[in-house]
């Protein structure tokens, strides 16, 4: 069998995604292909890897979606090379995963594996398969009738002067009907609920696979030994917040503002927060902040989950979760703001989620009990439940019995 995934990126998240299915496909001894918009880390000898989009390619479609409102149906040139790539390697299954940055036109990819009838997963690892447009459709629901009118149309379209929201969900709806061969795979059960409900994946078999971590790098290490790897004081309390940017803008749904509020009502006490991610230059930051930047090392960010006493979430919208996965499986529990997805596949007995934006709720809930729950017992107890719920290995080998049991199918 060979399997070929789509993917925007060959690392970050969804990327690691990617290879570790692969790692399991090929285990079985299974072919795998990757195709990606450009590549940013070293191959891989055992992957066939393309890389489908020039310099600046995803960035000219970007500003050009500017005027015809259709971000998904462009990308005419990087387009015809994965179609060409899909001949050539003739694979028995495609794995659609983030496909939004520019790199295709799922409307056209879509339709080619539909007439060509190829076995195809699609994973909502953002929303836009099921709304149409938008990558996470926050408080909006028209997507469940159609769009048009869109009340936030430059973050669902990237289009400055036409409103094709309406003609965007109907080109999707038409390509995913009459696919015979598909199969849809939400992480998180929110995400599945939401899925399920979409007249875009009417009559399209949908299950929950839930990401996986890698739980020989996010595991349980004694408090103590991941301070002193990393200098930190054995005598504050440590909150964590890991982001991908932080920043206090209003308009960031990654909730930066929300944090800065709450590090300001624990200055002076013995606590200190440390924000692991991509940060703009911040004003007047709270003097027990402490920025670290972003950490590639996925064994030193594994360190700091393991260094604090609770990891803070405070995002808008997430489909899964990941910082909450990753900090449970190091022992830390999670307390923050109900997201959609993170509180769906958290482990309720070792997490909180409160109404979203409310900071008294969430300062309440930090000082009364979050903030002395995690003893080192505790954090064995913690880490060993969340390596069971969240696996790489168990998740790529759920997917690789999808892909038999749809090429069973086929045959």
């Amino acid at each position: 069998m060979k399997i070929l995934h789509l993917n925007a990126s060959d690392a970050g998240s969804t990327g690691k995604i990617v290879l570790d299915i692969c790692d399991e496909a090929i285990r079985r001894g299974y072919d795998c292909v990757s195709v990606f918009s450009k590549k940013t880390r070293a191959s891989r000898s055992d992957i066939k890897e393309y890389s489908c989009s020039l310099p600046y390619e995803q960035g000219i479609y970007r500003r050009l979606s500017y005027v015809h409102g259709l971000h998904y149906g462009f990308a005419p040139i990087s387009t015809a090379r994965i179609l060409g790539i899909l001949r050539k390697e003739k694979p028995d299954v495609v794995h659609l995963h983030s496909i939004n940055c520019a790199m295709v036109n799922i409307y056209r990819l879509l339709g080619y594996l539909k007439k060509h009838k190829i076995s195809t997963v699609v994973t909502n690892h953002a929303e836009f398969f099921y709304t149409g447009s938008c990558p996470h459709a926050l408080d909006c629901e028209r997507w469940k009738t159609g769009c048009g009118k869109c009340p936030m149309l430059l973050y669902a379209s990237e289009s400055k002067m036409f409103d094709r929201t309406h003609t965007a969900w109907c080109k999707m709806k038409k390509a995913f009907s009459g696919h015979e061969r598909i199969s849809v795979v939400s992480v998180s059960p929110w995400v599945y609920n939401r899925s399920i409900s979409s007249p875009i994946m009417q009559n399209i078999p949908q299950s929950v696979i839930l990401n996986g971590v890698n739980n020989c790098v996010f595991d349980y290490i004694p408090k103590e030994k991941a301070r002193d790897a990393l200098e930190i004081s054995k005598n504050e309390k440590i909150i964590l917040h890991v982001t991908a940017n932080f920043s206090d803008l209003e308009s960031d749904s990654k909730g930066g503002r929300y944090l800065l509020e709450l590090a300001r009502r624990f200055e002076g006490e013995n606590v200190s927060i440390l924000v692991v991610g991509k940060h703009s230059t911040i004003e007047n930051l709270p003097t027990n902040i402490t920025l670290t930047g972003s950490i590639k090392d996925q064994k030193k960010l594994a360190l700091y989950y393991a260094a604090a006493d609770i990891t803070v979430v405070v995002s808008k919208r997430e489909t899964f979760g990941m910082t909450v996965a990753e900090s449970l499986c190091c022992g830390t529990p999670v307390v923050g703001f109900k997201s959609g997805g993170s509180e769906s596949i958290a482990i309720n007995e070792y997490s909180e989620f409160l109404p979203y934006d409310n900071v008294d709720s969430l300062e309440s809930a930090i000082r009364n009990k979050w903030l002395d729950f995690k003893s080192e017992e505790a954090a064995v107890k913690i880490s060993n439940a969340a390596k069971n719920a969240y696996s790489a290995k168990e998740m790529a080998r759920k997917y690789c019995n999808l892909y038999e049991s749809m090429v069973g199918e086929d045959k």
